[in-house]
């Protein structure tokens, strides 16, 4: 298995955490053999499946392909630099952030509830 091969391996196993293959697999919209493949290596995801995979861990699409090419991610803003971003933006833009975020927590706590 090729090195980001592993590095998805080893995501999907966390992500997966005290969940069955089947039930990771359920939560994704996939067969459970998607996800078997995926944790030995002999198959990939395609960039639908990936998506979800980086919105489970809290990235992006790109930060995903970063982490799968084994390239460093750039450091994340600290809550409190990240807010007072959020505070100094257009109108717009801030309910687009706040669109985002309930998005995400809705993700999120679909994943805690399964």
């Amino acid at each position: 298995m090729d090195s980001k091969a592993k590095r998805l391996a080893a995501l999907v196993l966390e992500l997966r955490g005290g969940l069955s293959q089947r039930q990771f697999a359920k939560k994704l919209g996939v067969s459970f053999s998607a996800v078997q493949s995926w944790e030995v290596g002999t198959s990939w995801p395609g960039t639908q499946n990936l998506t979800r995979i980086a919105q489970l861990k809290g990235w992006s699409f790109d930060e995903l392909q970063h982490y799968l090419e084994g390239e460093t991610l750039s450091p994340r803003l600290s809550v409190n630099q990240l807010l007072a971003e959020v505070r100094s933006l257009p109108f717009e833009s801030a309910a687009q952030v706040a669109r985002v975020a309930l998005e995400t927590m809705a993700i999120k706590g679909e994943a805690k509830a399964s």
